[in-house]
């Protein structure tokens, strides 16, 4: 609040210029000189002298009731600018397009939520089959955090969490039986240690096995040409998708076999006894998920809990 109008409410409050003038530490001559000037400013007697004790004139207690709302938000500004810094106010815009992230926001965001109940978040997963729609929002603070696979410059980015791609398939598809000497069980793929001895090295033995393709653009697309090449495409597609939980689901039912990853295997026990799964050595074989930010949003005080909260959840390296 201006001086002027902060030694104004002080002798409406007071209802008296002497006591305002004590109040506020000032002389009296000094306050009216202040009150009179404004008054001449505005072009109209906010108070009514004649009257005692002091009155407001009708402009004035349009002013005043003006002025009470200016305090009014100036209070509360400052009652959110302290509630943030406890953490006790605030929100947080999370996006994430991929079945990875959406498994890291809620474990992220369940451990986030326990530390800090009272902050509001909001999850963006965009599923437009386009990654550039959440770097856009990112770009226009839409968006405070992403998870990402593709990295850009000018933003903060991390690795939060690295997975392996694991290839999946029903016994029931043609080829499964000439296979599974090659397989691993659901518990092998779940504990993390995979024996090297066991991983594929030749990926040509799924030459004559249909995959579930994703889109052309997609990483997980990107990743299965690299190891796989020229593969077998299934009859079926998914149209605007980008993540495997779709993918995993027809695979369970026999439809074609499937690139996914270790957490997504974790994530789901249905059939497992009768999924094979084959761990291809391969360097295409292991992905960064990147958490992603821009360098001003670590000014703020809820991001930055968020971030802590997130790499303390990766470190453990199971979600």
């Amino acid at each position: 609040m201006e001086l002027a109008a902060k030694y104004v409410y002080e002798v409406y409050k007071e209802k008296s210029f002497s006591k305002a003038a004590k109040s506020l530490y000032v002389s009296q001559p000094a306050l009216s000189s202040t009150v009179s000037r404004l008054e001449k400013e505005l072009g109209f007697r906010i108070f009514d002298r004649a009257t005692v004790p002091l009155t407001l004139t009708p402009q004035g207690r349009i002013y005043i009731e003006a002025l009470e709302e200016m305090l009014e938000t100036e209070s509360n500004m400052r009652r959110r600018i302290r509630d943030i810094s406890d953490m006790s106010y605030g929100s947080l815009t999370i996006g994430g397009q991929s079945s990875t992230s959406y498994y890291l926001m809620s474990e992220i965001c369940g451990e986030f939520h326990k530390q800090y109940p009272d902050v509001s978040v909001k999850l963006d997963i965009g599923n437009k089959g386009d990654t550039d729609v959440l770097w856009e929002k990112l770009k226009n603070d839409e968006v405070d955090i992403m998870f990402s696979y593709t990295t850009r410059g000018n933003y903060i980015t991390e690795p939060i969490y690295t997975e392996r791609l694991i290839i999946a398939m029903h016994r029931s598809m043609p080829c499964a039986k000439d296979l599974e000497p090659f397989a691993l069980t659901w518990e092998e793929v779940v504990k993390g240690n995979i024996d090297p001895k066991k991983e594929v090295r030749d990926m040509s033995i799924f030459k004559d096995v249909e995959f579930l393709r994703f889109g052309k653009g997609s990483v997980t697309s990107q990743c299965m040409t690299a190891m796989l090449g020229d593969y077998k495409e299934a009859p079926y597609s998914i149209v605007n998708v980008r993540h495997s939980g779709m993918h995993y689901n027809l695979m369970c039912a026999g439809v074609g076999a499937v690139m996914t990853h270790d957490l997504q295997v974790s994530k789901s026990s249905y059939e497992s006894e009768n999924i094979l799964f084959f761990a291809p050595h391969h360097r295409e074989a292991y992905r960064d998920m990147y958490l992603i930010r821009k360098h001003t949003a670590d000014d703020n005080p809820i991001v930055k809990s968020f971030v802590k909260v997130a790499k303390e959840v990766g470190a453990k390296g199971k979600i």
